[in-house]
């Protein structure tokens, strides 16, 4: 059991963060979130396997009579905002209402994010809401916010983030026992480290990384390679638009020269009608 796994890893963070207490702690120091009431609505632990898309992980629960997901992303995918659409319209219509029920008693859906790749933007943290285009808040019962441990120095002591991210970032433990000096942490490390002690726990962590790694593997050839297809579709556009633009151009020459029309067609092969629509 040479390497140690953090909090990056699936199994180990639902692991820790089905405890509630664990869970308490993530949600404040990630995103300012107090829990009072806390409810897991997923609380089982669901073994992933190779039909399962490893980089993704959910809790849902319920906090304080909003329903929370809780999602950490390994793999950009290029669809995240899509699927996290997605994800969120099934909680909104499984969770939100009670059949019967008048629509003013929606419960409010947040949705809470760990990401490990850069997203599109500059900040640690982002909220995001529905608004209308003067930024007035259009509905409240909806909002998203999404922590991007990429933006952290993992290296800044100063850093309001710095022990915990380096929970998720840092795979040496000797190191970690070293930065990490907050008691409500340290215990969420101890339960890193029993876990990685123990054999079929540690076994579990390496194949859904194993698995995560041949995703990623997978999904980066699908999209160089339909990253490549879409170069080479440009180049042809690209190129068929500067003939296009070509033919246009000795047209109107042969126009201004007056060329018989038909001999413009017959040498240009040009329907008549297309010439005479540049004229």
């Amino acid at each position: 059991m040479s390497k140690f796994y953090t909090l990056l890893n699936d199994h180990l963070f639902k692991k820790i963060f089905t405890e509630e207490k664990h869970l308490k702690i993530l949600l404040l120091n990630l995103f300012d979130v107090k829990a009072n009431n806390l409810k897991l609505l997923n609380p089982e632990l669901v073994i992933s396997n190779k039909n399962e898309k490893v980089g993704i992980v959910d809790l849902l629960l319920e906090i304080d009579n909003d329903i929370v997901i809780l999602e950490l992303q390994n793999l950009n995918e290029h669809n995240f905002k899509d699927r996290l659409l997605y994800y969120t319209s099934k909680i909104i219509s499984n969770y939100g209402l009670k059949e019967g029920d008048n629509y003013q008693n929606l419960k409010s859906i947040k949705v809470y994010v760990i990401l490990n790749y850069s997203l599109d933007n500059e900040n640690i943290k982002s909220i995001v809401k529905l608004k209308y285009l003067n930024n007035r808040i259009f509905n409240n019962k909806l909002e998203l916010k999404i922590f991007d441990l990429t933006k952290v120095d993992i290296n800044n002591k100063k850093s309001k983030y710095y022990e915990i991210v380096n929970m998720f970032k840092t795979d040496d433990l000797k190191k970690l026992k070293q930065i990490i000096s907050k008691e409500e942490l340290k215990e969420i490390l101890i339960t890193m480290e029993k876990y990685n002690q123990e054999e079929s726990e540690w076994r579990k962590m390496e194949d859904i990384y194993n698995m995560m790694m041949n995703e990623k593997v997978d999904f980066r050839a699908v999209y160089n390679d339909a990253k490549a297809e879409g170069i080479a579709i440009g180049k042809n556009e690209g190129i068929s638009q500067g003939i296009n633009q070509e033919k246009n151009n000795v047209v109107k020459n042969m126009l201004a020269k007056n060329f018989d029309i038909n001999l413009i067609s017959e040498i240009t092969n040009l329907p008549i009608s297309e010439i005479n629509a540049i004229k």
